[in-house]
């Protein structure tokens, strides 16, 4: 029985390191190339941490030797899966060229505490604001906050900025109701035109949905081609984004709710725009943005995100030297935040 039970175990080891190993590639490739991988996205990714927590109290009866093993698969999950950022965050030198602080929100104008967006603002101090679902949020009292600023807006957009602004323009890019709008504008930081780009993806609500929905055999296989098809129609809109913001011949800040975490082809089609994501590169922790309200209907007092939703993202002619995330006191989506300077 001792050497069965030790067999065993030395299974599941090799079976979950596989299973992480499997997840760690295809994070690294784009993890829509599976529909599975498309799915886990929107998981809690900490759940792969429970099969480590299992084998590590398993250990003692498999023998000691092996508690290395899913210590080491703990450390794994808790960092490159989940998305583990630490940066030294060193301030620039006065040597360094100007610098700007960007702020992004996905505000939900209208669904939550419009007070609490403006204390945000407040707060953080941002140069530039790059808003998404925004809706009418000049036709309130934001219009008499953001009255010295100037500001460029088109439907749920709203980019406001301390800093002139100028060349606004209205882009399109497919969406599963047909054409939906991004909004393209420059702000001058110093002598230079920085390129603003703010963005809004598709929602992958419906596909996780479907999947909720599965009540038979029959609906599996459609669950899966909704979530192929809604992963599909956001990588297009990347693919547009990304042909307009490659070509660009100055410094680009992109921000915005991609409705997709970092492993994602999204993110990946972007970068090849030359675009960096800022948390990634000057973030501190795992820098997540969406989540902490669904778990809150459940459970009131667990107020956590799990997921990074929203990103800024920007060219090689900035260097990020901070970046973090926001209370979550104002919308579902918490603000992200990040410091970049020229050059």
């Amino acid at each position: 029985m001792i050497g069965l039970g030790r067999a065993t175990y030395l299974v599941l080891l090799v079976g979950y390191g596989a299973a992480l190993a499997v997840l760690t590639g295809l994070n690294q490739v784009g993890a829509e190339r599976w529909w599975f991988g498309a799915l886990n996205l929107y998981l809690p990714q900490v759940l792969w941490a429970v099969p480590a927590l299992a084998l590590l109290a398993a250990a003692p009866l498999a023998g000691r030797r092996w508690v290395w093993a899913p210590a080491l698969y703990l450390v794994w999950v808790l960092g490159p899966v989940m998305g583990f950022h630490w940066s030294a965050w060193k301030a620039p030198g006065p040597e360094a060229g100007p610098q700007i602080r960007a702020l992004t929100c996905n505000a939900k104008f209208g669904d939550h505490d419009t007070g609490a967006l403006l204390k945000d603002i407040e707060r953080y101090r941002p140069q530039v604001v790059l808003l998404q679902d925004a809706d009418g949020l000049m036709e309130s009292p934001f219009a008499r906050f953001f009255r010295d600023w100037n500001v460029r807006s088109f439907g749920q957009y709203v980019i406001a900025s301390r800093l002139p602004l100028s060349k606004a323009e209205v882009h399109w890019y497919p969406s599963a109701a047909g054409k939906t709008a991004f909004l393209r504008c420059q702000a001058r930081l110093g002598d230079t035109p920085v390129t603003l780009y703010v963005v809004h993806f598709q929602t992958p609500r419906e596909s996780l949905n479907a999947f909720r929905s599965v009540t038979g055999d029959g609906q599996f296989p459609d669950a899966i081609q909704e979530l192929r098809r809604n992963a599909a129609i956001r990588l297009e809109q990347a693919r547009t984004v990304r042909d307009m913001v490659a070509p660009e011949p100055g410094p680009v800040i992109l921000a915005g709710d991609l409705n997709s975490p970092e492993p994602s082809l999204v993110c990946l089609t972007l970068k090849q725009a030359g675009l960096q994501d800022a948390f990634s590169a000057a973030g501190r922790g795992y820098g997540y943005t969406y989540g902490q309200f669904l778990l809150a209907h459940r459970i009131p007092w667990l107020h956590l995100s799990w997921m990074r939703l929203d990103h800024i993202m920007a060219s090689s002619g900035l260097r990020v030297w901070r970046c973090w995330v926001g209370t979550g006191e104002a919308s579902d989506h918490r603000p992200v935040i990040a410091d970049l300077t020229l050059g």
